[in-house]
C-alpha cells in the first residue's frame, strides 16, 4: 500500500482504537469524553479554523468552498429524500418519524469526525471545508426541528421564534464565531506573527487525536445490536449510498480535487451525534437514533478506511 494511503488512514483508525482500548482497559472513563469534546469544540477547533483561514486568500479560494457547500448540500438532500421515501413507503412511517429516520441516514458527523480528518488529509483548507460542512449539518438539524414544530400537536402551528432562536444559538458557537473572524482576517490580509501562529497551530493540531480518541472511548457495541435492522438500513444509506453518490456527483460536475475530497469524505462519515441530541430534546425516535449513531460510528471504522484509501489513490497530489 503506498505511503500516502497509509499516512492518511493510520492516524484516523489509531486514534479511534486507542480511545476504545483505553475505555475497555479502564484507563479512561468514557464519562469524561464530554470534557474532551468540549475542549475540541470550544478551543482547538476554533484555533484551527482561524489559523487555516488566515493562511489562505479567501477571495481566491471562495469558488471552491462554494462548490463544496453546494455539492455537499445537494448530496445530503438527495440521500435525505431517498431515505425519507423509503421510510414512508417501505417502513410505513409517518411524516415525523420518517423525517427523523432520514435525518439519521443522511446527517454527517462533520464537526467531531469529518473536520479533524480533513485537517489531517488537507493541511491547508481542510478545517475550512470542515466548518462549512458543519453549516450544512446545522441546516439539516434546523430542518428536522422545523418538521417537529410543524407536526407537534402541542404547538399551535410552526413557531418561527423557536426556529430563529435555535439558529441564533448555533451562530453563537465558538467554531462559527471563529469562522466569521477567520473570514474577516483573511479578507484584510492579516497574518499572525510567527510565535502566535505557532501557538495556535500547536493547539489546533490536537483536535484530531482528542476528538477521535473521545469518539473511540464512546463506542458501544451493545447499543446498535438492539436495533440491528434499523442500523443496517441506515448504514446502507449513510456509509454506502451517500459516499458513492457523492463521488458520482463530484465526477459528474467535475468538481476540483480539494472540494471533491471534502464532499466525499463528509458524506462517508457516520451519523451526526447532534441528531441524537435533537431527537432526545424532542423525545422522538430517541433509542433508534442513538443506536444508529453508535452503529454507523463503529462500522465506519471499516468503510472510512476504504474511502480514505480510494481518495488517497485517486487524488495523491491532494491527500497527504
Amino acid at each position: 500500500m503506498p505511503h500516502s494511503i497509509i499516512s492518511a488512514i493510520f492516524p484516523v483508525i489509531a486514534y479511534l482504537c486507542i480511545g476504545y482500548i483505553a475505555k475497555r482497559t479502564k484507563k479512561f472513563d468514557p464519562a469524561n469524553s464530554g470534557i474532551l469534546i468540549g475542549y475540541a469544540l470550544n478551543i482547538s477547533i476554533p484555533c484551527m479554523i482561524v489559523l487555516d483561514m488566515t493562511r489562505q486568500d479567501m477571495f481566491k479560494d471562495f469558488s471552491q468552498y462554494f462548490q463544496f457547500f453546494s455539492g455537499y448540500l445537494l448530496v445530503s438532500f438527495i440521500v435525505f429524500l431517498i431515505s425519507y421515501v423509503y421510510g414512508r413507503l417501505v417502513k410505513r412511517q409517518n411524516l415525523l418519524i420518517g423525517s427523523y429516520f432520514a435525518a439519521a441516514a443522511s446527517y454527517s458527523n462533520t464537526c467531531m469526525i469529518a473536520l479533524p480528518i480533513l485537517a489531517i488529509m488537507l493541511p491547508v483548507g481542510g478545517a475550512t471545508y470542515g466548518v462549512i460542512g458543519v453549516i450544512v449539518l446545522i441546516i439539516g438539524l434546523q430542518t428536522t426541528s422545523i418538521i417537529y414544530e410543524y407536526t407537534s400537536k402541542e404547538e399551535s402551528g410552526l413557531s418561527f421564534r423557536k426556529v430563529l432562536g435555535s439558529i441564533w444559538k448555533a451562530m453563537k458557537a465558538n467554531y462559527f464565531i471563529a469562522m466569521v473572524l477567520g473570514l474577516i482576517l483573511s479578507f484584510l490580509g492579516f497574518q499572525f506573527p510567527s510565535v502566535l501562529g505557532a501557538s495556535l497551530n500547536a493547539v489546533g493540531i490536537t483536535t484530531a487525536p482528542v476528538a477521535l480518541f473521545a469518539i473511540g472511548a464512546q463506542l458501544n457495541f451493545t447499543l446498535f445490536r438492539n436495533h440491528i435492522r434499523i442500523v443496517s438500513e441506515c448504514t446502507f444509506f449513510k456509509l454506502f449510498l451517500m459516499p458513492v453518490l457523492a463521488w458520482f456527483v463530484c465526477d459528474l460536475v467535475k468538481l476540483p480535487p480539494a472540494p471533491a475530497v471534502a464532499v466525499i469524505l463528509c458524506s462517508a462519515v457516520p451519523t451526526a451525534k447532534c441528531q441524537y441530541a435533537v431527537a432526545r430534546s424532542h423525545d422522538v425516535y430517541v433509542e433508534e437514533t442513538e443506536s444508529i449513531v453508535a452503529g454507523t460510528t463503529i462500522l465506519s471504522m471499516i468503510t472510512l478506511t476504504i474511502v480514505i484509501a480510494l481518495l488517497a489513490a485517486e487524488f495523491p497530489a491532494i491527500v497527504t
